[in-house]
């Protein structure tokens, strides 16, 4: 037993408090202090620290962890300083760590890696756990193969329940593995799944092809992560199947890594969202963290620079009325608004494969008399206000007008873009964000001072 695993763990430590203590222990001349301080950590909470600190005080942390605790610190960092640990070990520690990692998490971090320094560390371990890391990062990152773990427990449909809990026994099985038994054949073609639950209310002698569910859920393993997330969470699964294009058994992807998938997920989504990339901005420099940012504020920019132009064009009636500028605020802030809820609610109904980019009609006409109601009830408000603020009805109605059409044009919108960017493959999430922002100001506007040029002359008889 490593000292690390006989010391008590101080577990649930704050990211930045861990952060401190181990710079704390760094900058002190006491031999062997951030040693004997890291070891009393669990790595989990190292991993999250790893975040705070530069890459030089990463590397003085990372040296001094044993394989085990190096491989789970390589588990849960991001990309980028996954790829910053390990060019500062040496191949063959580096080989160590890997080799005690899981397979899927080993393939993760290996796949950050140089393809040179790939075949270097494929050649320092054990043959069959290269050829299968070697399979596993011909995956897609983001797929059901790249996400998946290939310990998994597969028996012939022969075998009793009480052989089946005797291997569990005397194996040491994974914890996220145990909980279901695949059902192969010779061939590993999948046959069923039984959960371990189930085997073990089962009678000793009844085989599996008995107490399995021959029909699975399963995936191919192209299969995006998000639908395997979804996947699980409407069929309530512990762990999901595998499959290549002959039904053959290559692995499952366990809850953890659908948490984790689903972390990612979310986190992409809300970084979509606030128009920025989705990892690790923390631990990147500012130059590549403003670089991530910079195209969708250029997109903004231009969405608002059309909405100056739309003011400059409609220069004319904002002269012979120029109280109604007090309103522009309102107008784009309240169809912004509005779209952006129209637009989350659509893209969270697409996730929960509620609707598709084949129902687009569908998630309009939802939309409309919710679009109607809100419409109009904004627009009373602004009637009202604008009558109180501009002492003049017609001008109320203006603004009112202008309001309902907003609210309507926002939600539509906000309804209509993410499922158009789907059809087109691209990231819905990426609807909810700076484009249907932007893209309800330059409408909003358009509309308000359309029907403020129409009304203005009966207003005024």
């Amino acid at each position: 037993m490593t000292e690390q695993a006989q010391r008590p763990r101080r577990l649930g430590q704050r990211s930045a408090d861990v952060a401190d203590a181990i710079r704390a222990a760094a900058r002190s001349e006491v031999p062997g202090a951030l040693k004997g301080l890291i070891s009393g950590y669990d790595p989990i909470d190292i991993a999250y620290a790893m975040e705070e600190l530069t890459s030089e005080e990463r590397a003085r942390v990372f040296e001094l962890l044993d394989s085990e605790a190096s491989g789970v610190v390589l588990e849960e960092v991001h990309d980028e300083i996954t790829a910053d640990l390990v060019r500062s070990t040496g191949e063959r520690e580096l080989a160590e760590i890997i080799d005690s990692m899981p397979p899927d998490s080993r393939a993760d971090a290996v796949s950050v890696l140089p393809k040179d320094v790939q075949h270097r560390i494929l050649n320092r371990i054990p043959q069959d756990e290269a050829e299968e890391l070697a399979d596993l990062l011909n995956f897609g990152e983001e797929t059901a193969g790249g996400i998946m773990t290939t310990e998994v427990l597969a028996s012939p449909p022969d075998i009793t329940a009480r052989e089946v809990l005797q291997h569990i026994r005397n194996t040491n099985v994974s914890p996220e593995a145990v909980f279901r038994v695949y059902v192969v054949d010779d061939d590993r073609h999948l046959l069923g799944a039984a959960d371990l639950v189930d085997i073990i209310n089962a009678r000793d002698e009844q085989p599996l092809k008995k107490v399995m569910n021959p029909e699975p859920v399963r995936v191919h393993h192209d299969t995006d992560q998000e639908e395997v997330v979804r996947l699980v969470d409407r069929y309530d699964l512990t762990s999901i199947p595998v499959v290549d294009e002959q039904n053959c058994l290559l692995g499952a992807v366990t809850v953890d890594d659908v948490i984790d998938a689903l972390q990612r997920e979310v986190t992409e989504d809300l970084a979509s969202v606030a128009g920025a990339a989705g990892e690790g901005l923390l631990a990147r420099s500012p130059w590549r963290a403003a670089r991530s940012r910079i195209p969708w504020l250029v997109v903004a920019l231009g969405a608002s620079m059309i909405s100056a132009v739309i003011i400059r064009l409609f220069q004319a009636t904002l002269q012979e009325a120029v109280m109604l500028a007090a309103f522009i605020p309102v107008i784009t802030a309240m169809s912004g608004n509005s779209g952006l809820q129209s637009s989350m609610v659509a893209i969270r109904s697409m996730a929960l494969g509620i609707v598709d980019d084949r129902h687009l009609g569908r998630v309009i006409g939802r939309q409309l008399p919710l679009a109607l109601i809100l419409g109009f009830v904004c627009g009373a408000i602004a009637f009202v206000a604008g009558v109180a603020l501009l002492h003049e009805p017609g001008y109320g109605l203006i603004v009112g007008a202008g309001m309902f059409c907003a609210i309507l044009s926002g939600n539509l919108v906000g309804s209509f873009v993410p499922v158009a960017f789907r059809r087109f493959g691209i990231d819905e999430a990426l609807a909810s964000g700076p484009f249907v922002t932007t893209m309800n100001d330059a409408l909003s506007l358009l509309i308000y001072f359309a029907i403020a040029t129409a009304l203005l002359p009966i207003v005024r008889l």
